[in-house]
């Protein structure tokens, strides 16, 4: 699925009895590097950590799925999530 993320916004990329799988994104943080935040989230416990990516790079594994970069700038990530 398609998701297009502004600055600061998160989305649920999965759920599951009383689970939750989220991504953030942080921004540019430096020339040409970006980052997204993962979240997770069973019962009780949570999580969250930052994964870092330059603009070249297109897909990297995330919440046990993949992320394929379609378009990011300084203020917007839009990409695809798959399992």
């Amino acid at each position: 699925m398609e998701h297009t993320l502004k600055l600061g916004e998160r989305v649920t990329v999965g759920t599951g009895w009383f689970a939750r799988r989220r991504i953030m994104f942080a921004g540019e943080v430096s020339s040409g590097v970006f980052s997204v935040v993962a979240e997770w989230t069973e019962v009780h416990n949570s999580a969250a950590y930052n994964i870092y990516f330059q603009k070249s790079q297109r897909e990297f594994p995330m919440l046990g799925g993949r992320v394929t970069v379609l378009a990011v700038s300084k203020h917007e990530l839009r990409f695809r999530f798959e399992k």
